[in-house]
């Protein structure tokens, strides 16, 4: 690569990092894109352009800090860039972890510094960036592997993963070559090979949060455009469409049924406590619920204090099974009231169960037959279940 000019390379770099710190810093702050994971992204490519060593920046500057700021600027760097990832996937892990590697690679790197050993400085940056490039895959596949395809997750963990190879690869230059470290002390550049493959990470893990973002906002919309923005239950659109969707497998052998419920008293809530205690108990009713469905089920909220639960089964006429979910969400219900303003407020929900029919392409027949299920729980005393036995027959 006599072609390419080192300097210029670094430079472009630099700038690089600067106009992507400007885009973050844009994104968050003007657009209120991921604001958070946007300015620690912002604030690790500062970081990166104050320190990176762009074509003799750091000359004339003491030795001991000509090393020190690159490998504690490059470190600093890659703890906020995992940072910014573990914002822009909501992960709840505590950075714990982040802050052991970041530690420990710090205090190495002060320990090599101190000593004035070169090769035992940059050994302890290469190490604490190649653990944390491999945090970083980690968080890639554990927050977006079960919902983009396996191609679509590599491409996403590549550049984190050639910083990890980059770092060790590094790592294992200075054990068999320990001669070749301390180059910026003695006022060397880097290979033009070096030079181009540190851009084209930089600028590759750049985009790839930026593909992650934008997961992130399409994710977004579709969250609001299926769910219900008090409780995040399928709205009735969307659960209409499940029910289409589960009346077409219906033909195929793959048998669901239908648990309709409403909140027992619902309207006395909101008139002895207010409507915001009224949304409380809605949210309430639903996180019980959400914890005593399984990952199968499926519950939407119709209108109002009304909801549904479709139940898929392992075969179409499973009954029982259905009636025994309902049941357990029924007693969860009836077992945690609603903690309101100093008062516990008992809370409890009549359900109707039915299986559908085979040949009702919108599934209106299984909705009703479960409305009129609801019904009779009603009737008969509210906080029960009742189960629609009749018309066997007509289920597929």
């Amino acid at each position: 690569m006599e072609f390419l000019d080192v300097p210029t390379i670094l430079k472009v770099s630099a700038a690089f990092n600067l106009m992507a710190a400007l885009a973050w810093l844009t994104l968050a702050q003007a657009f209120r894109i991921a604001p958070r994971a946007g300015r620690l992204m912002a604030a690790g490519h500062v970081l990166r352009f104050a320190t990176q060593d762009w074509g003799g920046g750091l000359a004339g500057w003491p030795p001991l800090l000509q090393q020190a700021i690159p490998e504690f600027g490059l470190l600093g760097c890659i703890v906020l860039l995992l940072l910014a990832l573990r914002r822009m996937l909501r992960s709840r892990r505590p950075p714990s972890d982040i802050a052991w590697v970041g530690g420990l690679g710090a205090f190495g790197i002060a320990v090599g510094l101190a000593i004035g050993s070169a090769p035992a400085t940059e050994l302890a940056s290469a190490a604490a960036v190649t653990t944390l490039a491999l945090l970083a895959v980690r968080e890639v596949v554990r927050g977006v592997g079960s919902q983009l395809s396996r191609i679509a997750t590599g491409v996403t963990t590549l550049p984190f993963a050639l910083l990890a190879g980059m770092s060790l690869a590094h790592g294992a230059e200075l054990l068999l070559e320990p001669s070749w470290s301390g180059h910026l002390l003695r006022g060397e550049l880097p290979t033009p090979e070096r030079a181009v493959l540190w851009y084209v990470v930089t600028a590759s893990i750049t985009l790839s949060l930026i593909a992650l973002m934008v997961w992130r906002v399409v994710t977004r919309i579709q969250h609001l455009t299926y769910r219900d923005p008090l409780t995040g239950s399928l709205n009735r659109r969307a659960f209409e469409q499940a029910l289409t969707e589960a009346q077409a497998q219906l033909q195929r052998g793959h048998g669901f049924a239908l648990a309709m419920i409403d909140i027992d008293h619902f309207k006395r809530v909101n008139d002895l406590h207010g409507h915001p205690a009224g949304d409380a108990a809605l949210q309430h009713c639903v996180r019980i619920w959400q914890a005593g469905l399984r990952k199968v089920d499926r519950l939407g909220r119709l209108g109002g204090e009304e909801f549904c639960a479709l139940l898929p089964l392992a075969s179409p006429g499973d009954l029982a099974t259905a009636a025994a979910v309902t049941e357990r969400l029924r007693a969860a219900l009836a077992a945690e009231p609603l903690a309101w303003e100093g008062l516990l407020l008992p809370l409890s929900a009549s359900f109707g169960v039915a299986l559908p029919v085979a040949g009702d392409a919108a599934g209106e027949i299984g909705l009703a037959r479960a409305d009129a299920e609801l019904y009779r729980a009603k009737a008969e005393g509210r906080n029960r279940v009742c189960v629609a036995t009749h018309l066997l027959g007509a289920t597929a």
